[in-house]
């Protein structure tokens, strides 16, 4: 199960990314679903701490977030889709993944390196993989997502900058993208057969898809376009 956290939902670069990486998966023998956060109910986390001492693990809103758990729970594996907004994944997301809070209890661990943590509620979580885009250049957007999701031990991990280039109609007929989407199907099937993703398979995912001055040049030129043709005419 992939939670997109697009505001752009099915119209999105990172469903583009997504679409091929479940479909490998599927190809394998695996139930695959991809939901758009933007299409459902999710109310921000009130930060009430109801769901660990008044009625503990469950939310009190009243929204599609208790539906959203139950799918989360039920998946052997849940995807993270975002695009990086501000350096980091969207609020779409992030108050999924706030709301998530009822599956932990309020009892502070230590871990061995001096970090903490919060008892699980349950024994069983499914495994965790991400799918990011970013619409500049470059490797760096991704560095605060990364900071988070290492933290989740994910199974893989999918940072694909140049990301407008994907929304192109001609994308799927550019030798690099399609050879990207073609990886991406691959993962999907690994991770179903062997439950990790190969080093070759992540390294044809993240094959540069053109270089960093052509994509700014590029982007640059279909912006100068949109301002030209919304400014007043005559």
């Amino acid at each position: 199960t992939v939670f997109n956290g697009s505001p752009r939902g099915r119209n999105s670069n990172t469903h583009r990314i997504v679409e091929p990486l479940l479909e490998g998966a599927r190809e394998a023998g695996a139930e695959t679903e991809e939901v758009f956060l933007v299409e459902r109910d999710i109310e921000h986390c009130r930060g009430c701490f109801g769901c660990w001492g008044k009625t503990p693990g469950k939310c009190v809103i009243n929204d599609e977030m208790p539906g959203l758990m139950d799918l989360f729970l039920e998946s052997d594996y849940v995807g993270l889709g975002t695009p990086i907004y501000s350096m980091y994944m969207t609020g779409l997301l992030k108050s999924f993944t706030e709301r998530l809070l009822p599956l932990a209890t309020p009892h502070i661990r230590k871990n061995a390196d001096g970090t903490f943590y919060h008892d699980g509620r349950i024994k069983r979580f499914p495994r965790v993989f991400c799918v990011a885009n970013c619409g500049f250049p470059g490797e760096h957007n991704f560095d605060l997502l990364k900071a988070m999701i290492v933290q989740m031990s994910p199974v893989l991990e999918v940072y694909r900058n140049c990301g407008e280039v994907l929304s192109d109609p001609s994308a799927a007929d550019i030798p690099a993208i399609s050879e990207f989407y073609d990886a991406l199907r691959q993962a999907g099937k690994e991770m179903v057969t062997g439950g990790r993703v190969s080093e070759e398979t992540a390294r044809r995912i993240h094959a540069e898809l053109m270089s960093d001055e052509d994509y700014m040049a590029s982007a640059n030129r279909h912006w100068d376009e949109e301002i030209r043709r919304a400014e007043p005419q005559g």
